[in-house]
């Protein structure tokens, strides 16, 4: 038996110059929103490296949201808590305990330095009641809720025309 080969047909795909050319564009676009990006935050801020600082939990009761903050190792004069009806800010400095000594550092994993983050409350808060309390590194805030507005209903009378 006898085998011819038949020649295969390649089809040729040709990139148009132009098409290379936007696919130029769109990796420099890419490229050019990763550096950004990293450029955002600096290196080495509490941030960039250790997630959301400080760390919180928000809880909501039937009367109240609950912010629990840890920050251990700060002074409570350091902190400054403000709040808006809807959002909450804690701002404060974790002092270096050996920053006047000449110490050689073989690790250092613990956050030193300012901080400040917002966090988005689930419901609307009284400004005037919050209370904040500092026990064992951990930054209590209860915010008393709003009492939901009832919608007040009024008979509209029809006109016959």
């Amino acid at each position: 038996m006898v085998r011819r080969s038949v020649p295969a047909r390649r089809e040729e795909r040709r990139v148009s110059p132009i098409r290379r050319l936007w696919d130029l564009f769109d990796l420099r676009s890419d490229l050019d929103e990763i550096f950004d990006e990293l450029l955002e935050a600096p290196f080495f801020s509490a941030p960039s490296w250790f997630g959301n600082f400080p760390a919180v939990d928000v809880a909501e009761t039937e009367n109240d949201v609950i912010v629990k903050a840890e920050i251990p190792g700060i002074d409570p004069k350091n902190l400054e808590v403000h709040v808006t009806e809807d959002s909450l800010d804690i701002k404060g400095e974790v002092k270096d305990e050996w920053e006047e000594r000449d110490v050689g550092y073989c690790r250092r994993e613990r956050y030193c330095g300012a901080f400040e983050r917002t966090i988005a409350l689930p419901a609307k808060v009284k400004q005037d009641e919050v209370k904040a309390q500092y026990k064992d590194g951990i930054l209590t805030i209860t915010l008393p809720k709003v009492e939901p507005s009832k919608p007040k209903a009024r008979k509209v009378e029809i006109e016959v025309a």
